[in-house]
């Protein structure tokens, strides 16, 4: 205040003087035209000084908030005390009058403390005309929380994700879960799915015979072809310990090896002879809980009508195959131990088609059948997707299952069904892990919702840090006024 008090000090001096002064018109003219000087001057030092008042308030409320939303979320049982302490303390000694705050606290959905700060100033120009304060308000409002939340994680469980890599995502994936059911309420306001794929999806043996899958009932067949049975009076003799071998190959487009060793034969088998007839066998094949893709572009879209089911891959008297399915997925649940625990019994297998994964993903957040769990499309609920994929895809759609290895049509249709679930109204997060196929990772990219929804982790200490990145993103704690 050193600083106001001189100049009105001099201007005080400079009037005194001029009243006793009698040299003419100027003086006068002077001294009248000082006086609303003095105002315009009062006024803008005044105004100065409320502003920085106000500032000071301001910020410190911003603080208040968001620490009282914060304890809020850690359920302490007075957030608004948290509040006006904050404010106490911040602003010590370092405005004219300790403000008066009001809190408001509201703790359902998305969790939020609101609270206004009232502060008076006094003036030191503008009280000689009559204004001897000035109030200053400040608002401000912070939010733990995105309100509802319906999410799908959606987890490569692909061959090359064997060991460590499996591990680290299971971990990860587990810790974005309790971050999701440690909002406020997360009862009733979080939901959270899972989708494991490889190149095929799992809806679970459950809904064998529902009306949106095509028949689900065993097949059983029999074959009569010819066959020819060798007998030997003296059978070949072979040893009884191993003879090492290791065999190499690959898997999901990854090279690995294998034990490959086996008994060597000491002796052949003589006496030998063949004889050439008929034979008959029964194969007996039941549904695993796999599902296919129904003709494009039918499945580019969440919904399924029940004149076009999804296929359910028993395997046919035509097609000698039994289809290599990962665990079944996970509708949306509230149950986050149960989840968990079908996370970390996730096992590493076959190969890699990411579109059916997105595909499911979205119709596990949809409203749409085949399980129309999900909310209504719209600003109530947010609902989000996080994709996970160490590769790139091997096999694409051969309608109804997934035997092809077409990789162009595989990265269109995945890039198709990214495009159609964001224009829905999904959010998309992306994680490629260890990706190094770089057209993968452009479709990763492109299908991720914005450039901070992508993520490339090359190290297992970067894919924990996009899952935890991705999770404060969810719940972001944040002023929200």
């Amino acid at each position: 205040m050193r600083a106001i008090s001189r100049p009105l000090h001099v201007l005080r001096s400079g009037l005194a003087g001029l009243a006793g002064d009698n040299r003419g018109n100027t003086a006068i003219l002077f001294a009248i035209s000082l006086v609303p000087l003095l105002g315009v001057v009062g006024f803008g030092l005044d105004y100065t000084f409320a502003n920085r008042q106000k500032a000071l308030l301001q910020n410190s409320l911003d603080g208040a908030v968001l620490a009282g939303a914060q304890a809020l979320a850690q359920g302490a049982a007075n957030p608004s005390q948290v509040v006006t302490q904050y404010v106490s303390t911040a602003l010590a000694n370092k405005v004219a009058q300790t403000p008066t705050v009001m809190v408001n606290v509201q703790n359902s959905g998305s969790s939020s403390v609101s609270a206004s700060a009232t502060m008076t100033i006094p003036n030191t120009f503008m009280r000689l005309i009559g204004s001897p304060e000035t109030t200053v308000v400040a608002n401000s409002q912070a939010t733990f929380g995105a309100g509802k939340l319906e999410v799908a994680l959606v987890l490569d469980v692909t061959y090359s994700m064997t060991g460590a890599k499996l591990a680290a995502a299971q971990s990860a994936a587990s810790g974005l879960v309790d971050t999701l059911f440690s909002l406020p309420n997360a009862a009733s306001a979080v939901k959270v799915g899972l989708v494991p794929f490889t190149y095929y999806v799992n809806v679970g043996t459950t809904y064998a015979g529902a009306n949106w899958l095509t028949s689900t009932a065993p097949v059983s067949h029999t074959t009569t072809t010819t066959a020819t049975t060798t007998t030997c009076s003296v059978p070949a003799t072979y040893s009884s310990t191993l003879t090492p071998a290791t065999c190499t190959g690959t898997n999901d487009g990854v090279p690995v090896t294998y034990d490959c060793s086996y008994y060597a034969q000491l002796t052949p088998a003589s006496g030998c002879t063949s004889t050439t007839g008929p034979y008959t066998y029964t194969s007996n094949f039941n549904w695993n809980g796999c599902v296919g893709s129904r003709n494009y572009p039918l499945d580019l879209n969440d919904t399924v009508a029940l004149t076009d089911p999804v296929p359910a891959l028993v395997t046919d008297p035509t097609f000698y195959y039994s289809y290599g399915c990962p665990a079944p997925l996970q509708r949306l649940t509230t149950n986050s131990a149960s989840l968990k625990t079908q996370i970390n019994a996730l096992v590493a297998q076959q190969e890699t088609y990411i579109a059916p994964g997105l595909l499911w993903g979205w119709r596990v957040v949809s409203p749409n059948a085949p399980f129309a769990d999900g909310a209504a499309y719209g600003p109530a609920v947010k609902k989000a997707i996080v994709l996970m994929t160490d590769g790139f895809n091997t096999h694409s759609a051969n309608y109804p299952d997934h035997e092809a290895a077409n990789v162009t049509d595989a990265n269109n249709v995945t890039a198709a069904t990214c495009n159609n679930i964001k224009t829905a109204g999904v959010a998309i997060y992306t994680i490629a892990f260890q990706v190094t196929d770089p057209t993968i990772k452009s479709i990763l990219q492109s299908c991720a919702t914005s450039v901070s929804y992508y993520y490339d982790a090359t190290t297992i200490a970067a894919l924990q840090s996009a899952f935890t990145s991705i999770g404060a993103q969810m719940t972001a704690l944040r002023l929200s006024q």
